[in-house]
């Protein structure tokens, strides 16, 4: 005789519930991980710029360059050019000429290791919130970016006030062709700063999303409405998984249309 574990339809859902909060944990800690690694990176790329200006400063007039150069052996060199340190550099002047002078010597004493609490705070302040080296750049003007003009003839991507949700990298010959078309009269920074509103965005509403279904305000919708709700989610996420699909038909429409240009 044949026995089988049976598992009811209850019992089911409990195990479903209990795996969608584990779940919803652990992507929340993990976003939380990122942030402060973010954070952090931040912090330790003004660390290095102050460090970088003090170095400078000590060193005898035309002597810096040496610090760069790859054929020289016997002296310690950077592991990083000559280019980046610049850009390292005015990161932390920029950053600490937005500063009264308390400021900045609270400031100073942080990035030296010194057990500062306003140190969040303060770099939060002078970079404008950035979460990333790179945006820190862009904020604190660093890196420039290029202003669209009526030249600029790839239509961009996303809804009102996003950044380009086309950014992320190619994993097929398809996400490689709607980047690559997408990117079109577009510079990396440009790309970079639309991936990096378009990750602020994502974040955002799923925030949203969450407060409203966890905290059980979809259950004040009626029964119909609900199913509405829930039909158009869905809706929305086989749009997200076709993105790749719309943005390369939708630029070779605009290609066959004269709209677009390779």
């Amino acid at each position: 005789m044949k026995h089988e574990l049976m598992i009811t339809a209850e019992t089911r859902v409990t195990l479903g519930v209990s795996e969608a909060n584990r779940l919803h944990r652990y992507a929340q800690a993990q976003a939380e991980m990122a942030a402060c690694a973010g954070r952090n990176a931040v912090t330790a790329g003004l660390k290095l710029g102050k460090l970088l200006t003090e170095l400078k400063a000590a060193t005898p007039h035309g002597e810096w360059g040496e610090f760069f150069a790859k054929d020289d052996k016997l002296k310690p060199r950077f592991q990083f050019t000559q280019q980046m340190s610049n850009r390292y550099m005015r990161c932390y002047k920029t950053a600490a000429g937005r500063l009264d002078n308390v400021e900045r010597i609270l400031l100073d004493a942080g990035l030296c290791g010194e057990p500062v609490s306003e140190l969040p705070a303060l770099v939060d302040k002078v970079t404008d919130g950035a979460e990333t080296p790179r945006q820190m750049e862009i904020n604190l003007g660093v890196i420039a970016i290029r202003k669209r003009t009526t030249h600029d003839r790839v239509k961009p991507l996303g809804f009102t006030g996003s950044g380009n949700p086309d950014g992320a990298q190619a994993l097929t010959p398809m996400d490689k062709l709607a980047n690559d078309l997408a990117a079109l009269n577009l510079p990396p920074e440009e790309l970079e700063r639309r991936r990096h509103q378009a990750e602020q965005d994502a974040a955002g509403l799923l925030k949203q999303l969450g407060t409203f279904i966890d905290q059980g305000y979809v259950h004040l919708l009626r029964l119909q409405e609900r199913e509405l709700f829930a039909d158009s989610l869905a809706a929305y996420a086989r749009k997200v998984s076709d993105a790749d699909v719309q943005s390369v038909r939708a630029t070779m429409d605009g290609i066959v249309n004269g709209t677009t240009t390779l």
